[in-house]
């Protein structure tokens, strides 16, 4: 490939990464210096995602990538973060056979998702899962809630704290103390 500002086609592979899906390789151009990636996706004509219907389709990462944006939208989740999902996912799938139902499918994302953001998750959950009534939507927000053990590590750190076990009264509350530097 040629350089993307000089057009000259003297480069030098610098670093090679391959996954079950794409070939990504750095090259550095010997005439301008500049340091630039080039990527080669894998064609997978035989992966199917079977629907509720019974029809099947192809998989589609852009598809994917585009329900899981639409989730994030006006949430601070990056598009990079949500290549990265999708490109997880496709991963995962596709090496477990050459298909899917749609239903397995959403349950990947969403295991994966919650642990990058919990509002894209429960929205994603909403669109996702046949909830047959507000309760059972909270119910599953509350049961995700409780078993999230997962932060990211870009989420900034407001207050050390110090957690002990509340020694003073009966019951098994925690008591949750601030400390000041």
């Amino acid at each position: 490939m040629n350089c993307p500002n000089c057009e000259s086609p003297q480069n030098k592979l610098q670093d090679i990464t391959v996954s079950t899906t794409s070939v990504q390789r750095e090259k550095l151009c010997l005439q301008c210096g500049l340091e630039f990636i080039t990527i080669e996706e894998f064609v997978f004509d035989t992966f199917l995602v079977r629907k509720k219907d019974g029809r099947k389709e192809r998989f589609n990462r852009e598809k994917l990538f585009n329900s899981l944006a639409h989730a994030a939208h006006k949430k601070h989740v990056l598009p990079d973060a949500l290549t990265k999902l999708a490109t997880e996912v496709e991963d995962q799938v596709v090496t477990q056979g050459n298909e899917i139902e749609s239903r397995l499918l959403a349950e990947v994302v969403m295991n994966r998702l919650k642990r990058v953001d919990m509002v894209t998750y429960i929205r994603y959950a909403a669109s996702y899962r046949a909830f047959l009534s507000a309760d059972e939507l909270l119910d599953d927000i509350k049961t995700t809630l409780d078993n999230v053990t997962y932060i990211p590590p870009e989420q900034p750190v407001l207050f050390d704290v110090d957690v002990a076990p509340n020694t003073e009264s009966s019951n098994s509350e925690t008591l949750i103390r601030f400390q000041s530097s």
